[in-house]
This record gives C-alpha cells, sequence and structure tokens, in this order.
C-alpha cells in the first residue's frame, strides 16, 4: 500500500509553514574519492563529503505574511540552518533536517490564490523516522 500525501504538514523552526501543496526533497549524495594505487587489481574508493541535497516547497502564502517569511529566508549572511520536518500522513514517516533557504518567490495571477515557493540548500542529511 501507498503512502498518503493526503495532511502532509512542514515546519521550520517549529512553525507550520501552513498550506503546502508541493514539497520535493532530493539530490543527496556522497562524493567518491578514488584511492585506487598502480598495485590494486580493482578500483578502490572512500566516501567523502555529503552533499544532502536541496527541497523545493510551494504552498499558498498566508493571509498574514508579517514575519512569515523570517522562518524561511534567513537574514543575509545568517549561517544559522533552519530546522525542518515533514510529517507525512498519519504519522507514519517523519524526516527532520536542517537547510538554507536560497529563493523565496511569490506569485499571483487574477483570480487565482497567492502562491509562493522556497528553495532550501540542506545542510544535514535527512533523519527518517
Amino acid at each position: 500500500m501507498a503512502l498518503s500525501a493526503y495532511n502532509t504538514t512542514l515546519t521550520a523552526n517549529a512553525v507550520s509553514i501552513g498550506e503546502v501543496t508541493n514539497i520535493s526533497v532530493g539530490g543527496s549524495s556522497l562524493a567518491e574519492i578514488d584511492i585506487t594505487s598502480l598495485t590494486d587489481s580493482n578500483k578502490t574508493f572512500l566516501m567523502g563529503a555529503l552533499d544532502a541535497g536541496t527541497m523545493t516547497i510551494d504552498f499558498f502564502a498566508p493571509a498574514n505574511w508579517s514575519g512569515f517569511d523570517a522562518n524561511i529566508m534567513p537574514a543575509s549572511g545568517d549561517a544559522t540552518a533552519t530546522s525542518f520536518s515533514i510529517a507525512f500522513a498519519g504519522g507514519s514517516l517523519d524526516a527532520s533536517f536542517n537547510g538554507i533557504a536560497t529563493n523565496l518567490s511569490i506569485s499571483a495571477e487574477q483570480d487565482g490564490a497567492v502562491t509562493a515557493s522556497a528553495t532550501i540548500k540542506l545542510t544535514s542529511q535527512i533523519t527518517w523516522s
């Protein structure tokens, strides 16, 4: 049976992001360090630094935007990562990780809801529980 995305919630620094329409997390990778010598008969590797990847969040812009963006976007030059958590439907799967927002955009069209999208550079590995 597949996991439903219905009723999935997202928080940033323990503050609900609100009406999220899409969450996409991915691209984690480890660098490969080739340590093969001329005497080795097989290629030999060590794992290098983790690149945790990125996350994209699409959501409806809240009616009260005041202070909302501060929970996602850091101040310029701020090196403190935001703590994120995703609770999937029914509490059967949770994900937690840290990241720094690199982009926050807002879109509005006539007769449509105001939407926003944020791109987060992950600074930690995702912990699944």
